[in-house]
């Protein structure tokens, strides 16, 4: 059966026929939101190990429902900055520079991809993190949902700086800071060109002033290909 799926989509790297689940049980990955009795009882949860060439494990991603895939191109973007395909933006408004990556270009109803925000603010200003009192604006990025089933980006700890002449003490980045994350597409989704798109909000202040909050619209090209059937018996 190995073989045969292997010829239909011209697989050339060596793979493990698990009987009865022994490796995906020494891993501990067996999927146990799989009743036992079931059809697919005895599956791992989707997920990935990314090794180093001396073969240790640098990092993992599991996931838990079968039908959510995570991409090796999130481990990428997220380990090493490394995008699989020139798929971003970046935007400008007065002081505050982000840019914008998603980890491919192109993806299948249901995978998740990761996400990275690049920030650059210029010499003199900052823009907050959080938590901050009531009349502040964090910065965040927030994509829309039209083709999302979920979201999630982590800042890197804010800079804890005491404003004298505000007599408070407010969590601020400055220079170029990076956050990381990713997105999950939703479920059956039509294929085809589509475009993900989304909003940065930030506030950005000197020692002396802070300019009004602002929101900046971004939108990034995608291609949801068609999922493949599975390869004819024979």
């Amino acid at each position: 059966m190995l073989n045969r799926f292997a010829d239909q989509y011209h697989l050339t790297y060596p793979m493990l026929s698990d009987h009865d689940s022994l490796i995906i049980r020494k891993f501990g990955i067996l999927n146990t939101n799989i009743p036992p009795g079931t059809r697919f009882y005895g599956i791992p949860f989707p997920g990935q190990y990314l090794l180093a060439p001396d073969g240790t494990v640098r990092d993992k991603l599991f996931l838990p429902d079968y039908q959510t895939r995570p991409t090796a191109s999130e481990a990428l973007l997220k380990e090493y900055g490394i995008s699989a395909a020139d798929n971003g933006v970046t935007i400008t408004a007065e002081d505050v520079q982000a840019a914008i990556v998603v980890s491919d270009k192109r993806s299948f109803s249901g995978q998740r991809l990761g996400t990275a925000v690049n920030f650059k603010i210029a010499h003199g200003w900052h823009v907050y993190g959080e938590p901050l009192p009531a009349g502040y604006t964090p910065t965040s990025v927030k994509f829309d949902d039209d083709l999302l089933a979920g979201q999630a980006l982590e800042f890197p700890q804010a800079k804890a700086v005491k404003f004298e002449l505000l007599g408070e003490t407010l969590p601020v980045y400055q220079g170029e800071f990076r956050a990381t994350g990713y997105i999950l597409l939703k479920q059956k989704l039509p294929p085809g060109e589509q475009k993900l798109t989304g909003t940065v909000n930030f506030q950005e202040c000197n020692d002396k002033v802070c300019k009004l909050p602002q929101s900046a619209r971004f939108e990034i090209p995608i291609r949801i290909d068609p999922y493949v059937p599975a390869a004819p018996k024979k």
